[in-house]
């Protein structure tokens, strides 16, 4: 009979204070820390399957990060790259991880000597504690995220607080049980951004920081956290923005602390599971360039030395204009690897975007006998996922949408993702 088997390890990556720190500014850089960053790798063994989940306190992982760790801890530990999930939970005050024209560059002696070591380590580490596990799974509801497109007078959507907005208030832990019936760990899942610390210069794991050191203060377990949808999702902060002073992780932290602790402590059964994985390449139809006299005028509307959403969109245009100018040949789809990790009756399912909470909400009406949890900014960062109601309300999250590559997808590409991503779940052994 095959038996889980369960490992993890936490280690610490935080970085240097003065380091650049990512999320709104290339500017912004650290002076000091508030509380310390983390990696944290969970390994699963069952049978001939294995499958290794990692959560990571940055922003968002650079596309050729994601695929280096993934293609190397394949070769190091014989897990298959497709079975691997590396998350990063959305910090906006940790290091640069990512290339992000207009935001700024990875931060390559931090990668290089704190980053990528110690996340092999946490692997290793994981890969060699593992032990046999039971996993009990509680479900509830947190009012610690909200929409965070608010609709001004002209009917822009804004970054701020959307009472009647969509967004997911599930959250969702999941415990593991040794033989000796002690919790070693907890996953916590929930999608909200990590945007409470603002334009704070101390280092922070945000909100979701103080949430899960309650867990693990209550279970005398080590618990990490994973993002789910966040893209249109910010934190319910009483001064009734996406953003504050450093001092509000603690007020929005305390609510996912509270209700993840009644979470956990409503879980009755710890139950022998099973682990199945799915990998399937999935694809998304472009739209067509904008026209070269577009792109010519965009070029000479934004200039590329600037920041932000005006450097971005000033990329953009040079792109498609080079893209005239050198013979590129338009394509009808992106095409895109989806990973999927079964644990029992959860479906951990990967996405390199900032997705949508609509998304994930629709995918999960479509599958009956699973608990599908999306993660996004999962191996790599390919920007926001929006739905297309929201498109002709604008925005940042649009403009990061839309401006992203010399195509963008097609207005209704939530619709082929979300039945892309049911097609790849049916396809898991149960």
């Amino acid at each position: 009979m095959k038996t889980l088997l369960v490992g993890v390890s936490r280690k610490d990556i935080t970085p240097e204070v003065g380091c650049q720190l990512f999320g709104y500014r290339p500017d912004l850089y650290s002076d000091g820390v508030n509380d310390n960053l983390t990696a944290t790798a969970f390994a699963f063994y069952y049978g001939e399957v294995k499958a290794l989940m990692v959560t990571v306190s940055v922003c968002l992982l650079d596309n050729e990060i994601a695929s280096f760790f993934k293609d190397e801890i394949e070769k190091r530990y014989n897990i298959p790259k497709e079975n691997i999930l590396i998350s990063a939970t959305h910090t906006h005050t940790g290091p640069s991880t990512i290339n992000m024209p207009g935001w700024g560059d990875i931060d390559r002696v931090y990668y290089e000597n704190i980053l990528k070591p110690q996340i092999f380590s946490a692997v290793e580490e994981a890969i060699n504690n593992r032990q046999e596990t039971t996993v009990g799974v509680g479900f509830g509801k947190s009012k610690l995220g909200i929409n965070r497109r608010h609709l001004n007078y002209l009917n822009y959507a804004d970054l701020g607080q959307s009472e009647w907005g969509v967004y997911n208030p599930k959250m969702t832990v999941i415990s593991f049980k040794n033989k000796e019936n002690k919790v070693f760990a907890n996953i916590i899942h929930y999608g909200c951004h990590g945007t409470v610390a603002g334009l704070s210069t101390k280092i922070s794991r945000d909100w979701a920081g103080v949430m899960t050191d309650a867990l693990e203060s209550e279970s005398g377990a080590i618990t990490a956290f994973f993002n789910g949808p966040e893209g249109d999702v910010g934190p319910r902060i009483s001064t009734g923005g996406t953003t504050a002073e450093l001092s509000y992780i603690y007020e929005v932290g305390n609510i996912g602390a509270k209700d993840a602790i009644k979470i956990y402590n409503s879980i009755e059964e710890y139950n022998e599971v099973s682990v199945s994985t799915v990998s399937r390449d999935i694809k998304i139809p472009y739209a067509k360039r904008i026209s070269y006299e577009e792109a010519k005028k965009g070029c000479e509307e934004f200039s590329l030395n600037t920041i932000n959403c005006d450097k971005q969109m000033a990329v953009y245009y040079n792109k498609v204009r080079e893209s005239y100018e050198n013979d590129y040949v338009e394509k009808d789809v992106f095409q895109l690897e989806q990973n999927i990790i079964r644990i029992g009756n959860v479906a951990f399912v990967g996405f390199p975007y900032e997705l949508f909470s609509e998304i994930g909400l629709r995918v999960n009406e479509h599958i009956k006998d699973l608990h599908i949890l999306s993660l996004s900014n999962t191996n790599g960062s390919l920007g926001y996922f929006p739905t297309q109601d929201q498109l002709c309300r604008g925005g940042y999250e649009i403009k990061m949408f839309k401006y992203n590559d010399v195509q963008s997808l097609t207005d209704d590409a939530d619709f082929h993702l979300m039945r892309e991503t049911i097609e790849t779940i049916n396809k898991l052994e149960r």
